[in-house]
């Protein structure tokens, strides 16, 4: 008898550990691509931005950029603790709970292009006037360095 319930437990504890394990899994994110506009913003020194983070290579690249030529561009890299904060927002958010695109009321906001490669399929959201939900306003704030 107490072989059959030791069975039984075992049994049910190999079916049970891999679904549960399965919801755990971090999702496996390979890069992102972020493009920032400021275009229809008024003020002339808020910056566009071009990022792109390679999560495999630990890497990225930003460049900024002013509609007003009075301000200069500039490149810069994330630090490897911002790479980290970038990914560790990602694989804590359902990504697939993420609309395609986001708009706000108010009129002349920038549009920003948010794509996310993962390992399943490709994200690609649009994000008018960025206020997209949660973890969007968290990598702007990243990126912007605010």
């Amino acid at each position: 008898m107490k072989r059959q319930i030791l069975l039984i437990g075992i049994l049910f504890l190999s079916f049970c550990t891999p679904s549960s394990q399965s919801n755990n899994q971090k999702l496996a994110i390979s890069k992102i691509e972020m493009h920032l506009s400021a275009f229809g913003v008024e003020s002339d020194d808020f910056p566009s931005i071009e990022t792109y983070v390679d999560f495999i290579n630990d890497s990225s690249n930003c460049t900024k950029t002013y509609y007003n030529p009075a301000f200069k561009g500039s490149t810069y890299k994330l630090s490897h603790e911002e790479i980290k904060k970038v990914l560790e927002l990602l694989q804590n958010s359902d990504l697939s709970k993420l609309k395609k695109e986001y708009s706000v009321s108010k009129t002349d906001q920038p549009t920003s292009t948010l794509i996310i490669y993962t390992d399943k399929q490709i994200y690609k959201i649009k994000d008018y006037g960025l206020e997209g939900d949660t973890p969007l306003t968290d990598l702007y704030k990243i990126v912007y360095k605010f």
